[in-house]
């Protein structure tokens, strides 16, 4: 039988100086190909998990594996590799003083350090193919600074460069949160599109019952810092907003 890409038993962490635990004794596996839904209310731990599953932070108690080895085994570059996340604040994964082709370079250095002895023409030739697909105005506008984009604009970049080279494991932490309704749905379309043509495991934060219904195979809910639910395939298959409501809140 298959090992589980995240294995967690009896995850627990403590803050050191205050001795807050926000999280304590959670435990579940997340296996390669699953699109796990997190929900919580605020406080609930649901951002400090995502920061275990990447290595961000180590926990104080318990057994975090992935690929059943302990996590804390893999140093911070081999899990950037392995590893991404995104969340609301993009400027946490763009440059913002940078143009969008100058942001791309510094992705792409990160894979193939020979990548600015190549042809700029041909490097514009393929980013602009290739935004074409998350954002029509990022595509012609490869030296428009960063900082002077949208924030719908800006999402849609951050989203585009962190695919650039699929992750084995994608984590989102409420990425669409802060963009307008309709920006929101796009964007949230193009993610989902993109996990299944990549076959990435995908876990997401949200507040919002109408993703948790729409997306995902399964759902994990934290209420102060515990497991509360967790949500099967066949049993999510059944649920309605209204079902998540009562169900994980």
């Amino acid at each position: 039988m298959k090992s589980p890409l995240f294995y967690l038993s009896n995850v627990s962490l403590t803050i050191p100086g205050i001795n807050k635990q926000v999280l304590r004794d959670i435990f579940f596996e997340i296996n390669s190909g699953d699109f796990i839904i997190l929900l919580g209310s605020n406080g609930s731990g649901k951002s400090t998990l995502l920061k275990l599953l990447d290595g961000r932070l180590e926990c104080s108690a318990g057994q975090l594996l992935y690929e059943n080895n302990p996590i804390k085994n893999y140093s911070s570059q081999s899990l950037a590799l392995r590893i991404k996340t995104l969340t609301q604040n993009c400027h946490e994964s763009l440059f913002p003083s940078l143009t969008i082709f100058e942001n791309y370079l510094i992705v792409k250095q990160q894979y193939q350090p020979g990548i600015f002895s190549m042809k700029e023409k041909m490097d514009r030739e393929f980013l602009s193919d290739y935004l074409s697909t998350f954002n029509a105005k990022l595509a012609m506008n490869l030296n428009q600074s960063v900082e002077k984009l949208s924030g719908g604009e800006k999402q849609a970049l951050a989203l585009s460069l962190t695919m650039l080279y699929p992750p084995s494991c994608l984590l989102l932490d409420e990425h669409t949160s802060a963009l307008d309704p309709k920006t929101a749905e796009h964007l949230m379309s193009l993610t989902a599109e993109i996990i299944q043509k990549h076959k990435i495991t995908c876990v997401l934060t949200t507040h919002d019952l109408s993703i948790a219904e729409q997306y995902g195979n399964k759902i994990i809910s934290l209420k102060n810092g515990q497991l509360f639910r967790n949500i099967d395939k066949s049993e999510k298959s059944l649920m309605k907003q209204f079902n998540i409501l009562a169900e994980c809140y």
